[in-house]
């Protein structure tokens, strides 16, 4: 086990102000080849990833080592945003709550609306990685009926909104802050983008401004 990784382990609270740093020292946290092949050691148990992705997917992993035993499976699919998570159906009736199975779906087409995940850049897609696993905690502390509460609250604006803003903040919490920044900026200046996607990525996650708030509150030293 690496020390960074032992670190994150027994001082999650410590760790988030050490990464929450300036943009620039940000950029050295993309992976050697060495610690690359360290995190997918430890944390590549049970997981099907794509190889193109691996090095964000275990960068990103590096910061839930909750998740390191988890049953998680990328899968390409048309869908109408970049990624989305969720616990798999069978997992989710028949195995206790720190054994179901999740899978993250990655868009396979390049629609007009939707960022394509291989046209980002390393840094936010390691954000927007670490909001997916940040799902994944957050499910695997609730029951069947906490799950399904929590996938009722998609079924309006008001709910979806609260449940994405807390996971932006959990994602945060870990040290992601920079990470998920990048992600969220992106989304909102890509010109690619249109206006209806963004509109709604500004009204239910967290924007850039609120994120910069949000990581000044958790420690002052923090600079944009």
């Amino acid at each position: 086990m690496t020390f960074r990784l032992l670190l994150i382990m027994v001082g999650l609270n410590m760790g988030v102000l050490e990464a929450q740093l300036s943009f620039q020292e940000q950029d050295l946290l993309a992976l050697t080849v060495l610690e690359l092949n360290d995190f997918e050691n430890q944390m590549g148990i049970n997981k099907e990833v794509p190889l193109e992705f691996s090095k964000p997917v275990y960068h990103a992993l590096s910061y839930y080592p909750e998740l390191k035993q988890t049953h998680i499976k990328f899968k390409y699919k048309k869908i109408g945003t970049t990624l989305n998570a969720r616990p798999t159906i069978g997992s989710l009736f028949f195995r206790k709550k720190e054994n179901r199975r999740y899978v993250i779906r990655i868009n396979k087409t390049k629609a007009d609306s939707v960022i394509n995940f291989s046209d980002v850049p390393y840094n936010a897609q390691v954000g927007v990685l670490g909001h997916e696993f940040a799902h994944f905690i957050d499910y695997s502390q609730k029951g069947i009926w906490g799950v399904f509460k929590r996938l009722l609250s998609y079924t309006n604006k008001k709910g979806k909104e609260k449940f994405e803003k807390e996971i932006d903040q959990l994602t945060i919490d870990r040290g992601l802050g920079w990470q998920l920044h990048q992600w969220a900026d992106l989304v909102l200046n890509d010109e690619k983008v249109n206006a209806k996607y963004k509109k709604l990525k500004q009204e239910i996650y967290l924007t850039p401004s609120c994120i910069e708030e949000y990581l000044s509150s958790l420690s002052p030293a923090v600079s944009f």
